[in-house]
């Protein structure tokens, strides 16, 4: 059991720094190009990069608060299921430019399924 909380505790370092740095370059609007292909408002730049923001440092808080964790990865893992779903069905991109949103929706969920049984 200890070696899995220290691969959980790895893949919540991991997420951290992923979701720091993408959610500091959605927020900084760099990536307002893309929103805008998705047809989205520019306040969904704020919102997403906002939530990346929140759940990283929701993710480095619950290696040591484990509820938090669970709650940062529920709000990663929706925020990546909402970006695969748009690349897939609202934009119609090939289903292989969602893979990156969806292995970090499965590492988030499997955090939060980790902290809540």
């Amino acid at each position: 059991m200890i070696i899995i909380s220290i691969l959980v505790n790895v893949v919540q370092v991991l997420l951290f720094i992923f979701f720091i740095m993408t959610g500091t370059k959605i927020i900084s609007g760099k990536m307002a190009e893309e929103f805008k292909r998705f047809g989205f408002p520019s306040i969904f730049n704020f919102l997403t990069g906002a939530f990346e923001i929140i759940g990283a440092i929701g993710m480095l808080i619950g290696i040591w608060v484990p509820y938090v964790a669970l709650f940062a990865g529920l709000l990663l893992g929706g925020t990546m299921f909402v970006a695969a779903f748009t690349l897939v069905v609202i934009v119609k991109d090939p289903f292989k430019k969602s893979i990156p949103a969806i292995i970090l929706m499965i590492l988030s969920l499997g955090v939060s399924s980790f902290y809540l049984f």
